[in-house]
């Protein structure tokens, strides 16, 4: 799956990082935006997001801040969950960048709710990567909450139909 990333402009040039970061917000920054987008995403920044109980999904939306152009076509949202100390890798999706050399973009994606990917009531890491000659590095990171009700079992196995059903 292959998704295309909004560009911004922005008027002045960014500050030096050390690192990348991911800025989850709660809505789309303005088309035209001229000004400071980093204090934009700041003040509109999410640490979690509710699932949609009809379709069991999260909306999800950030702002990417690069700690270098990335100088290819396409990026790599790699997604992790946060076990304690450690983190677990989950999925990834490519990203195609509208310019190669944009430090600053904006990305949604939909999150589906599934046993082996996401699940409600747990912490990820994202991570966007380039792949270049060296390999994969990592460019920006983040972490995001995803909030909903996690499904409940009673502990009953009903064994009477053609597949064991749990209760």
């Amino acid at each position: 799956m292959i998704l295309g990333a909004a560009a911004l402009t922005t008027t002045a040039p960014l500050p030096a990082q050390t690192s990348g970061s991911i800025v989850f917000t709660n809505r789309r920054p303005p088309r035209e935006f001229v000004g400071n987008i980093r204090g934009w995403a700041s003040a509109n920044q999410a640490r979690t997001y509710a699932e949609d109980v009809q379709s069991h999904v999260w909306r999800v939306q950030f702002m990417a801040f690069l700690s270098r152009p990335p100088r290819a076509a396409e990026v790599t949202l790699v997604f992790y969950k946060v076990e304690g100390r450690t983190r677990r890798y989950i999925t990834n999706q490519a990203i195609a960048l509208t310019n190669p050399n944009d430090q600053v973009f904006f990305h949604q994606t939909v999150l589906h709710r599934s046993p082996d990917e996401f699940q409600p009531m747990e912490n990820y890491e994202v991570a966007i990567t380039v792949n270049d000659a060296r390999g994969a590095t990592e460019i920006a990171r983040g972490r995001i909450g995803l909030v909903g009700v996690p499904d409940r079992h009673d502990g009953v196995v009903d064994f009477t139909g053609a597949a064991p059903v749990v209760h």
